[in-house]
């Protein structure tokens, strides 16, 4: 159980604690508004820095010793028939100087730098992505976790677990390699942040049409990334003003860069437009045509790069043999 269902549970137990103790109702009530104060003040405690909460925690403690010696000294001075009426008062006082002390420790330590608990916070990069069924059944967050480029924390949805369910018990073949393949891509994805000392959260957004209705919303509210390989949910997100990484996207960004003069080695794999060029591929995909290569088919050569061309369907660069562009130079 995480998140607010353990905070659920711990306000009802101070609730039925309250009515049991004392075998009044009201006192149930007031147990229930003690156990929302504290999961309130849980989360804004959560939000802040843990240097600041020690300042904080330090000043407030030196200001309640300091205000209870200054009462202490006072009752001295103050005559026995008028300390009832005098001690109202100075209760204030520890209080009062509880919070001076707070803020001047708060501020003076941290620009002193007296603390640096933050240090191996500022170190670990942390994005929180949420994970949809896509990008499960597309694979690639394993590989970009385990190459450290996504630290996480990462979310999941409930429905993924039961989705792959579904298409596991279906008769449909693709459908079942697909459920395999998000299974795997999850179980590597919790191996890969567990080793990390991350956390994968499974969050419940419900079921049916709301589902992503809520999920947006949730991402919204929370500044969280989305990652998806569904092209549809990241237009709609991103309208939203919501951070998506699109996982066709990551492809072409990750493709190694050819620049005319670059030489590089592939294999010709079949003619081009004309009988007298070859083409072949690099490792991340990209076409290369080469010019008098028509007959080196199966062939693996050396090419130098002439012209780049990038479009939307992704990069094309042409080519000369590696040898005919240096012996090009050499009459030069």
């Amino acid at each position: 159980m995480k998140g607010w269902e353990v905070r659920i549970i711990f306000i009802l137990a101070l609730g039925l604690a309250g009515t049991l103790a004392s075998g009044s109702l009201m006192m149930g009530f007031i147990g229930l508004a003690i156990g929302i104060a504290a999961a309130v003040l849980e989360q804004l405690l959560v939000k802040i820095s843990a240097d600041r909460i020690i300042y904080i925690t330090a000043g407030a403690t030196a200001g309640l010793i300091a205000g209870i010696l200054i009462i202490l000294v006072l009752n001295i001075g103050i005559k026995s028939e008028n300390r009832q009426a005098w001690s109202d008062l100075l209760v204030l006082i520890p209080v009062a100087l509880a919070y001076v002390f707070a803020i001047v420790a708060l501020r003076k330590g941290s620009r002193l730098e007296l603390i640096t608990l933050e240090e191996k916070d500022k170190v670990r990069w942390n994005m929180p992505v949420l994970v949809d069924l896509s990008a499960a059944v597309d694979g690639r967050i394993a590989d970009l976790t385990l190459a450290g480029l996504l630290p996480g924390p990462f979310i999941i949805p409930s429905s993924v677990k039961s989705s792959i369910a579904q298409m596991q018990k279906g008769r449909n073949i693709v459908k079942r390699g697909r459920a395999r393949r998000a299974t795997e891509t999850i179980e590597r994805l919790e191996e890969a942040v567990g080793k990390a000392g991350g956390l994968v959260e499974y969050r419940d957004f419900g079921d049916g049409e709301r589902e992503k209705n809520r999920i947006l919303e949730w991402l919204r509210r929370e500044s969280v990334t989305l990652l998806s390989a569904d092209t549809e949910m990241c237009d709609v997100a991103s309208r939203e003003g919501i951070q998506v990484i699109n996982l066709d996207d990551v492809g072409p960004a990750s493709r190694k860069v050819v620049l005319p003069g670059d030489v590089v080695t592939v294999k010709v794999q079949k003619k081009g437009r004309t009988a007298s060029q070859g083409v072949g591929f690099l490792s991340d995909g990209t076409m290369v045509v080469v010019d008098e290569a028509g007959a080196m088919i199966d062939k693996e050569v050396q090419v130098c790069a002439h012209t780049t061309f990038r479009a939307s369907g992704g990069t094309m660069v042409f080519s000369r043999l590696a040898q005919d562009e240096n012996n090009g130079n050499d009459t030069d």
